[in-house]
């Protein structure tokens, strides 16, 4: 069974699974972005780290806006289920869905594209706890497009960081938008995905709460739901 959920953020999202029992030897968790560790290297997060590779399931994540860019740059890259991957740490269970990839995981396609951008990015200091790789580039859009073109445009899952553009007003509803919204470059190719790829469900977290968006996009933040289906709000 493969399970989505939304943001950790490192130590604050480890409740969650403290008090998650349904996930079992053989599944999947995917972390729709913002997984977080590793951070600052302590011994309390090497604790954890530790912790989150004794589960009895794999967690794996795609990248968003607040992970340690520096670490995933230096991490080798290996070929896992159709795309390519990275360990936390050499021979860790957890790994990174990398970007523009397609995976096949117990029989289920999935496109993966982690990024975002910090809308606090201002108040950050570079390559300490803010990096500049949040954002993807134009070859990880030429490479998405090369990917899904092999596969016909055609998975059953998405899973992001963010979502396209024509999502945000609703995704924010009913808080006021952010003038000049980040991610115009992200969020538009995103939009081009949508358009194009045939899918039955789209998961992404960011945005810090639970809702089915419409019938075919979900958003995450603490719910933890088997991949196919929605929070149900």
């Amino acid at each position: 069974m493969i399970y989505v959920t939304g943001d950790l953020h490192g130590p604050a999202g480890l409740e969650r699974l403290e008090c998650w029992s349904e996930g079992r030897e053989g599944d999947f968790l995917i972390v729709a972005g913002d997984f977080g560790y590793p951070w600052d290297y302590s011994e309390i997060e090497c604790d954890e780290i530790v912790w989150l590779e004794s589960l009895p399931y794999k967690v794996l994540f795609v990248d968003g806006n607040h992970e340690r860019f520096g670490h995933w740059e230096d991490r080798p890259a290996e070929s896992w289920c159709g795309g390519m991957v990275q360990r936390l740490r050499d021979r860790s269970p957890i790994m990174r869905l990398m970007r523009s990839e397609v995976y096949n995981i117990d029989g289920v396609r999935i496109f993966t594209l982690g990024g975002a951008t910090s809308i606090d990015r201002a108040y950050r200091m570079p390559h300490v706890n803010w990096w500049p790789q949040e954002v993807p580039t134009e070859r990880n859009f030429e490479e998405a497009r090369a990917n899904l073109g092999t596969v016909g445009w055609n998975v059953d899952y998405v899973v992001t960081h963010t979502c396209p553009r024509n999502l945000m007003a609703r995704t924010l509803y009913p808080s006021i938008p952010i003038p000049g919204l980040p991610d115009e470059r992200l969020t538009r190719f995103l939009d081009e995905v949508d358009w194009r790829l045939d899918y039955k469900r789209w998961y992404y977290g960011h945005f810090h709460k639970d809702m089915d968006v419409d019938e075919k996009h979900t958003l995450l933040f603490e719910r933890i739901v088997p991949i196919g289906e929605g929070v149900g709000n």
